[in-house]
């Protein structure tokens, strides 16, 4: 385009040697001065043309950028979303490897298994504090719980817990996280008891489901550990 803008500058400097002369009933100074109006024009045309076609092209190049940092954003979000995904099997996969031995589980192996799952579920949820409490449904008496500390101590009463009801398995109960197993073993259910975790790992379905996955492996655990016992009496 500069090139062409630069031909009709040169051609309209030209104009007075270019034309000699009066041009049928134009005078030779009107001709001259049509000519390098038409040539300005063309001239001013093509310098517009020109900034349009670079107008244009920045936004086109804009719109490839934007689409370029969302093609990007996509991608660490994937990596994160995979990362987390790992993460948390690895959690899976050690609380159940940790149960997956029966024939070395004693009272040591057992509360272990307690303290791994209590800290996974610490973990999904980036909480303060978890215990794992054993409901027996009918006395609404705990059979059994487990804490890390004394400090993990929670203040809700078991006749909340059993008042869940049988189809729901979390609940939100004095800043609390309620999960239950969705089973009951001999009338006896397992309740998560979360405590000062974040609203935000919460809201995610996964996360929920592996808790409630969580609370199931405690109440089998329990009930097997339960059962080990009798046979010795």
């Amino acid at each position: 385009m500069y090139w062409i803008f630069s031909i009709l500058f040169a051609v309209s400097v030209l104009i007075p040697d270019i034309i000699r002369g009066d041009i049928s009933f134009i005078a030779e100074e009107r001709a001259e001065e049509v000519a390098i109006f038409i040539l300005g024009s063309m001239a001013f045309l093509t310098f517009v043309q020109n900034e349009r076609r670079i107008a244009i092209q920045k936004k086109e190049k804009e719109k490839t950028q934007k689409k370029m940092d969302q093609a990007v954003k996509d991608l660490v979000d994937s990596y994160s979303y995979i990362g987390e995904v790992n993460r948390k099997m690895d959690i899976l996969m050690g609380v159940a490897l940790g149960l997956s031995d029966r024939s070395i589980l004693d009272r040591k192996k057992e509360k272990e298994a307690y303290e791994s799952i209590i800290n996974a579920a610490n973990y999904l949820l980036k909480a303060e504090s978890a215990i794992i409490r054993f409901v027996e449904l009918g006395k609404n008496q705990t059979e059994k719980e487990i804490k890390l500390s004394e400090e993990h101590l929670s203040s809700i009463a078991n006749k909340e817990l059993t008042g869940m009801g049988e189809n729901v398995n979390v609940k939100k109960q004095d800043h609390a996280l309620i999960v239950s197993s969705p089973q009951k073993i001999n009338n006896v259910k397992s309740y998560l008891i979360i405590q000062g975790y974040d609203e935000s790992e919460e809201g995610k379905p996964k996360n929920m489901e592996i808790l409630k996955l969580f609370a199931s492996q405690a109440i089998f655990l329990y009930s097997y550990m339960l059962k080990e016992e009798k046979k010795c009496d």
